[in-house]
């Protein structure tokens, strides 16, 4: 795994507020729509653990102990991530948070990030390439921001992807910008789908019957928060089975490190 490379902010932290429909409100499900998906997800880990307990009452073994106890952990750990997405929506649809805009290197970010799904790729078994400028480039985010966004692209490739499979993660300078490319070679996404992809309602519908679906929030919120950096983020697939593409284009800071020339002796 790749280690950060922890690097001095060279600027103070910038706060700035969000913009009036930080959430994209205007292109939001119904309420009625959202419950129906907040109740099918709550629904499925709530159904797992009361067989379990079925299972274990009628049993009462230690096997069966231990078995319990991995299906309670894994269910609650998912109702748990159903109910954290809820709460970063209502935090962005509400205006309760705030950019804390800082100068940092990108690379410093996306090892943050790498760092934190590693855990989740070696229980699946799958592979994380990870390619990064080999000299420091400056942006002007906030950096928790942006983890989460990495994280929520990184997690998501995992979830589409196979046991084993590998994902693909680069940053690279483009001209004025950075650009972050996320590649799994998953399930893919069909032609029609992608325009709604960052959609909620249309996220849910994909993640249904797929492991650990969730709410379909995350990549709602990659949009907003990339879009709230000045930045763009697009999806791109070859069609059902054949894998996907995510890219994140952010700003490169007007303010870079100086490299100081080595004079030969």
């Amino acid at each position: 795994m790749i280690q950060a490379n922890e690097r001095a902010d060279p600027s103070q932290t910038r706060v700035e507020p969000l913009p009036d429909d930080p959430a994209g409100l205007g292109d939001r499900p119904t309420q009625d729509e959202v419950l129906a998906v907040i109740a099918h997800e709550l629904r499925n880990p709530l159904a797992a653990i009361r067989n379990a307990l079925h299972v274990y009452y009628q049993k009462c073994d230690d096997a069966t102990l231990e078995w319990f106890l991995l299906v309670l952990e894994h269910q609650t750990q998912h109702m748990g991530h159903i109910i954290d997405e809820l709460l970063e929506f209502s935090r962005m649809v509400s205006r309760k948070d705030k950019l804390q805009i800082k100068l940092v290197d990108i690379a410093k970010v996306v090892n943050l990030a790498v760092e934190t799904v590693q855990p989740t790729f070696d229980e699946l078994e799958q592979v994380l390439a990870v390619t990064l400028p080999q000299k420091p480039v400056l942006i002007e985010v906030d950096p928790n921001r942006l983890w989460q966004v990495l994280t929520n692209l990184l997690m998501n490739a995992a979830k589409y992807t196979e046991r084993g499979g590998q994902i693909l993660l680069t940053a690279e300078p483009d001209g004025a910008n950075i650009v972050i490319r996320v590649e799994d070679m998953g399930i893919g996404i069909a032609a029609d789908a992608l325009p709604h992809i960052f959609k909620l309602r249309w996220q849910s519908s994909r993640a249904a019957g797929h492991a650990g679906g969730g709410l379909g929030i995350g990549l709602a919120l990659v949009q907003k928060l990339v879009e709230l950096h000045g930045g763009s983020v697009s999806a791109a697939s070859a069609g059902p089975g054949k894998g996907s593409e995510f890219v994140v284009r952010l700003p490169i800071s007007s303010t870079q490190p100086r490299i100081t020339p080595t004079c030969p002796n």
